[in-house]
């Protein structure tokens, strides 16, 4: 099954569906899609994602991102673009964030604070998911943070077992290895602490599997964290 799409100008790119799910059935296709940035998708990789099926793309990242960098179809006639950030200026600029985001030592400890301080966030961009008309793709800069810890509560959500959430998760490894480069040239530059940098630079899946177990024994599941009142 071809999950991975090759976009001109996009990456990190692929199909959510195809997943088998707990109760027996499978996530389908051409219903929910997961990518990087969209800002240097060229006509052409804006035309395939339209032959595609894509109708709704919700932008996860922050506001002044979407400001500066703006998505292919931030303007667009033909497909709906919302802008639902993660995480947003307002959290961005709060004190406790700032701490917060100091003292995670391990990559599944940052998932854990996105999981502790976003979570009206991540309703509010699972609801536009549910609200939308597919095809749907969700994006952020790299499409692995972000838009991996979104994906992983999704699928968790409709029966997806964790070990599938987590080699999905890893699949982004390869996927990005020119935004990494980049990154590591950068952060060799600043002094930035490499051991650190090479932790949060990978999509290993024992991150995930730890993230989906915090979240089990936190808050009893993708489900309950989504829908606490139900």
């Amino acid at each position: 099954m071809m999950r991975h799409l090759t976009l001109d100008g996009g990456y990190n790119v692929r199909d959510l569906g195809g997943y088998p799910t707990q109760d027996g059935h499978y996530t389908q296709m051409q219903i929910l899609i997961r990518a990087g940035n969209l800002d240097k998708l060229s006509v052409t990789g804006r035309q395939q994602l339209i032959d595609f099926g894509v109708k709704t793309i919700i932008d996860l990242r922050d506001e002044w991102e979407a400001q500066s960098f703006p998505d292919i179809f931030a303007q667009s006639t033909e497909v709906k673009y919302y802008n639902v950030p993660l995480i947003g200026n307002s959290l961005s600029s709060d004190e406790h964030w700032k701490i917060a985001m100091k003292s995670y030592n391990q990559l599944h400890e940052l998932y854990a604070i996105y999981l502790n301080l976003c979570q009206p966030q991540v309703k509010a961009i699972v609801h536009a998911v549910a609200e939308s008309t597919p095809a749907t793709l969700i994006h952020c800069h790299a499409g692995k943070d972000r838009t991996g810890l979104v994906t992983a509560l999704v699928l968790a959500a409709v029966g997806v077992p964790a070990a599938l959430i987590a080699e999905d998760y890893a699949h982004t490894n390869a996927q990005i290895t020119f935004l990494i480069d980049q990154w590591r040239e950068e952060a060799l530059k600043r002094g930035q602490d490499m051991q650190r940098f090479e932790h949060d630079v990978d999509s290993a899946p024992e991150t995930m599997v730890s993230t989906l177990n915090y979240l089990q024994e936190h808050y009893g599941g993708a489900t309950n964290y989504l829908y606490p009142d139900c």
